[in-house]
């Protein structure tokens, strides 16, 4: 394709420069032709009225400009004879624009000839002069052959050099190839060798190591999903049915098999309270195309995540803080999933309370120009420093909560349902003194 394209563009080229030179030189030897005119009217018919070197000089350039051309001068009087002549060497119309007083010029084959009528005191006549260019034939010929050469040479070139260049060019996409053929799920640190350069084969590289590294995450993340999870679940499972074996070992009595039972219904409300959290953190870790989106009401939310707490454990413990609402008041509407933003903002309620004790948690709606926060702060045991940045690891659980009940996954599930909903959230924490929660979200231009 690259050899067709070049010979399509040499040919053009080509083709282009021989005609321009072949008009250039037929017009440059009329151009003479028509001086030879001149020289053989003023030979003819000036003598008497020129000086002697004058005319003499007039002699010498007409012998050596085109001493080969045919002279024809023609005298208008015998109309007749001078159209019978005139017929043997131009066509008709070119006749009857000579007669009317037109320069001409005029080609049959290769010999050019140059007409024009002429008055003078002796009458009227009409010069002709007509000549082969064969220096130019000669040059055309040359060039023709020079052009032919080069094009036939180029191609060959070309098509060789393309060769070459297409074996350079595919070399590391083949290189490429052989090593996406040895990368499996079993080897995904493997990684392609990167091409120095801005070119786009070194773009792609760049580009599929990037995506190699997002899958190696992505697959670390679920082995260690999985290996968390079935852990997790397998600890209260285990609970349960060592207590029931224990129960029914032998018989005992009312009060053993209450205490019993009520063990067994607390291991069972964390399986439930786990198997939640992993199914939130599955479907939180999808999109919101196919999920039914609302217009959600901040003040409305945080309303219901109040209303939530003052009827669990935590009654009394939250203070709210919402904006005042005035003729300037603009309602805090953003659309998602309703259920889901939910969830993640329980979630880090539920921890700042979990981990204050009885203090106050401070749950604040800070209303923004294009964005509204949620600041939600706590006086508890505070984060580890050192820690901070693993918070929204799945199953991860700072050193300094051990004495707390908890499975490690819901502040992993609240930040991908902040980031579906394109928010982000902000830890600041000090330890033994408490934490401070920002959770921004980019209001919609909800009509």
């Amino acid at each position: 394709m690259f050899t067709l394209l070049t010979t399509i563009v040499l040919l053009f080229s080509f083709t282009f420069i021989y005609f321009l030179s072949a008009r250039y030189t037929e017009r440059d030897f009329f151009e003479r032709l028509q001086e030879k005119a001149n020289l053989v009217a003023w030979k003819h018919f000036e003598q008497d009225e020129m000086s002697k070197p004058v005319y003499e000089d007039i002699l010498e350039r007409n012998n050596k400009n085109l001493p080969e051309a045919q002279e024809i001068v023609l005298n208008t009087a015998d109309s007749f004879y001078s159209k019978n002549e005139l017929k043997k060497i131009f066509p008709a119309k070119l006749i009857n624009k000579l007669m009317n007083g037109e320069a001409i010029q005029y080609r049959i084959h290769e010999r050019q000839c140059f007409g024009f009528f002429y008055p003078d005191n002796q009458g009227n006549f009409i010069v002709i002069v007509s000549a082969v260019d064969k220096y130019g034939i000669q040059k055309q010929k040359f060039l023709f052959e020079m052009l032919l050469i080069i094009f036939l040479g180029s191609i060959v070139f070309m098509f060789l050099m393309g060769q070459l260049y297409a074996k350079r060019v595919m070399s590391p996409v083949a290189q490429i190839m052989k090593n996406v053929r040895n990368i499996r799920a079993t080897n995904l640190s493997l990684r392609l060798v990167e091409m120095e350069g801005t070119d786009e084969l070194a773009e792609l590289t760049r580009m599929f190591n990037q995506m190699l590294e997002r899958l190696e995450e992505a697959f670390t993340m679920q082995k260690n999903f999985i290996s968390n999870a079935s852990h997790e679940l397998k600890n209260p499972l285990t609970a349960i049915l060592g207590e029931a074996e224990i129960v029914l070992g032998k018989k005992r009595n009312p009060e053993e098999y209450i205490s019993t039972l009520n063990r067994i219904v607390i291991e069972a409300e964390r399986l439930d309270l786990l198997t939640k959290n992993l199914l939130g953190l599955a479907q939180a870790n999808s999109d919101l195309t196919g999920m039914k989106r609302e217009k959600i009401q901040f003040v409305e939310l945080l309303w219901e995540i109040d209303e939530y707490f003052d009827n669990t454990s935590y009654s009394d413990r939250i203070q709210l803080v919402l904006p005042e609402i005035d003729e300037n008041y603009k309602p805090l509407v953003i659309c998602g999933v309703h259920n889901l933003l939910k969830i993640a903002l329980m979630n880090l309620v539920d921890n700042a309370c979990k981990f204050s004790g009885k203090q106050l948690v401070n749950i604040k709606l800070i209303p923004g120009k294009d964005s509204v926060n949620i600041e939600i702060t706590d006086k508890g045991i505070g984060i580890p420093d050192q820690e901070i940045n693993n918070l929204f690891q799945p199953f991860f659980r700072a050193s300094n909560t051990v004495a707390f009940k908890g499975s490690g996954i819901g502040l992993s599930l609240a930040d991908k349902i902040v980031k579906l909903h394109n928010g982000t959230i902000e830890f600041y924490s000090i330890p033994g003194k408490g934490t401070r929660v920002n959770v921004h979200f980019p209001l919609d231009q909800v009509k």
